[in-house]
Order: structure tokens, then C-alpha cells, then sequence
């Protein structure tokens, strides 16, 4: 199945908004409350709020992040 071009910004910044916010959910709810029952359910719900708030922002910001780079780069 392949997507329509138009929509590859928006499916980048999803893409990457789950790729970096499951990570980081892992790596903080093994810091803040360890490999114990009820771990999996704590991730679960860490790594979900995180990737709820993390696309919006990435739709935001991945674009205006390009827009800036762009400008401050040298043709």
C-alpha cells in the first residue's frame, strides 16, 4: 500500500514522533520505577500520553525546524 505524496510531511513528523517518544517512555519508566509488576502497563501508558502529545508537536515543529535550518544554511 502506498500513500499519497502529499501527505509524507505529516507521515515523517508521525514517524519520527514515535520513533524518538517510545524510547524515551522506556528509558523513564525504567529510571523513575524500575523493572517491577506493573512495569509493562506503566510503559504502556507513558509511551501512549508520550506519542499523544509528541505528533502534534512534531507537526509543528519539524517543519518550522526545516524552515530555520534552511535559512541558516548556504546555497
Amino acid at each position: 500500500m502506498k500513500i499519497n505524496k502529499k501527505y509524507k510531511n505529516v507521515l515523517f513528523s508521525c514517524i519520527a514522533a514515535i520513533f524518538i517518544s517510545v524510547p524515551i517512555a522506556l528509558i523513564m519508566v525504567i529510571i523513575n520505577y524500575g523493572v517491577e509488576p506493573g512495569f509493562f502497563r506503566a510503559f504502556l501508558r507513558s509511551a501512549l500520553v508520550g506519542t499523544a502529545i509528541s505528533i502534534p508537536l512534531a507537526n509543528i515543529f519539524i517543519p518550522l525546524t526545516e524552515k530555520i535550518v534552511n535559512k541558516l544554511i548556504e546555497e
